[in-house]
């Protein structure tokens, strides 16, 4: 399994290197201190993952990540940045980005983060998706965004609201199955209306879709990252 760690910081690239090497020892990393540099060396490796800082000299990690997945689309790539923006981790959601990792999380956070990101799931700051706040730019008063809670309010079935509600909250399916007392293939039955109806193809299409509408259909776990399927 190859990683490529683009990263102008040499000790957080030889940070992550270590702490990779730690969770899967038999992983091969590559390293490069900017896109160009690493652009190279995966249109010359077989990549499985690409960790990409988004402040980066010359081409940024967002025009990276545009260009990365125009190449190879079938590419994972996860974000890696020290900035916590709402609209900068759905905006590389869009882009096409399995996920986006916060430079200040735990070691722990940080592995588990790593091993759904290659187990397929997508990665998420729980600051992305708690509770969303508009600020009154004459007061300086927060006022947080209205919750849905009806599944009329999205055009979907009661049963398919109470999928979605456990969906976006990093439920796989088969706990998803579990926890509503059907079978798996019942819920990959509800999810396709649900697709549908978003207009997406995507679990990640689907945050996305919901974040620009304004959706809050979900609220953050405890833990610092949310996995989803």
């Amino acid at each position: 399994m190859n990683v490529l760690l683009i990263d102008d910081h040499f000790c957080a690239r030889e940070g992550v290197a270590c702490l990779l090497k730690q969770i899967i020892p038999e992983l091969q990393v590559f390293e490069a201190e900017n896109f160009d540099d690493g652009l190279t060396v995966a249109k010359q490796t077989l990549l499985n993952l690409v960790m990409l800082d988004v402040q980066l000299p010359g081409k940024d990690g967002l025009a990276g990540l545009a260009e990365l997945k125009e190449a190879f689309p079938d590419l994972c790539v996860v974000m890696f940045s020290g900035l916590e923006d709402r609209e900068l981790v759905f905006q590389a959601l869009r882009l096409g980005a399995m996920g986006f990792i916060v430079k200040t999380v735990s070691r722990q956070a940080f592995v588990d983060a790593l091993r759904d990101v290659l187990a397929g799931k997508v990665y998420l700051p729980a600051s992305a998706v708690g509770p969303q706040r508009t600020v009154d730019s004459h007061t300086g008063d927060a006022t947080e965004m209205p919750s849905v809670t009806d599944s009329a309010s999205l055009g979907l079935t009661p049963r398919e609201f109470e999928v979605l509600t456990w969906l976006v909250q990093g439920i796989g399916n088969k706990q998803i199955a579990r926890q509503l007392g059907i079978e798996e293939q019942t819920v990959r039955n509800h999810l396709r209306p649900i697709y549908q109806k978003f207009g997406v193809a995507k679990r990640t299409e689907l945050l996305v879709k919901a974040f620009e509408r304004g959706d809050r259909v979900w609220e953050a776990g405890g833990g610092e990252l949310i996995a989803v399927d």
